[in-house]
């Protein structure tokens, strides 16, 4: 009888997990989150879950590198990251997903972020610790964007950089009346269609 009570008190966990699931991709936005050859593996774990909290449509990582999982503290269950090669791999994926690149690099091409003025569908790119991003993707991008720094070591985290980037792109859409859910939270099932009646594509 305790091993049946375990089994049934599994699926009814399962259940909820996947009914929870189901209802925050349904509020996904129309944004991804993308690293390059990161070489530390907490970073990428602290991103899915920035992508995680800000309902980003996917995590794209590109480099065969691995990554720490335990610092996505359970995001990684909800969020889809999607593993890519090399470069062009990702342009590939760019263009099947439909998705605007925006890099974000220290850089003379950069706009200042808060002089920013974000495409739709935008993929922020963020750079490798060591070496930032190759020159031909600031070229190819859509838009450059870099984070005003007034300290000696104009180096911020990988991760928090990709944290500020992303909330100074929701806080724009807000302030011109185009984000929905800005106290957070998942989708009201009777909202009608995702914000912008957007098509994610999502996967995951």
């Amino acid at each position: 009888m305790s091993d049946l009570k375990h089994q049934l008190a599994m699926e009814r966990r399962l259940a909820r997990r996947q009914r929870r699931r189901e209802e925050y991709h349904r509020g996904l936005r129309p944004m991804a989150i993308a690293a390059w050859n990161i070489t530390k593996e907490h970073n990428v774990g602290s991103l899915v879950r920035t992508a995680h909290a800000a309902a980003a449509a996917e995590v794209v990582l590109v480099g065969e590198r691995e990554w720490n999982v335990e610092a996505a503290k359970t995001s990684e269950l909800y969020t889809t990251v999607t593993q890519l090669a090399d470069i062009e791999a990702f342009r590939k994926h760019l263009e099947s997903r439909r998705w605007n690149l925006v890099a974000v690099e220290l850089d003379h091409r950069a706009v200042n972020l808060f002089d920013a003025e974000y495409p739709e569908r935008p993929c922020f790119l963020l750079g490798a610790e060591v070496g930032g991003l190759p020159g031909e993707l600031l070229d190819e991008a859509e838009m450059v964007v870099q984070i005003p720094q007034w300290g000696l070591v104009p180096s911020l985290n990988l991760a928090i950089a990709g944290s500020i980037v992303v909330y100074d792109y929701l806080g724009k859409l807000h302030g011109e009346a185009r984000l929905n859910r800005p106290d957070g939270g998942l989708l009201d099932q009777n909202a009608g269609e995702p914000e912008g009646g957007y098509d994610v594509d999502h996967k995951g």
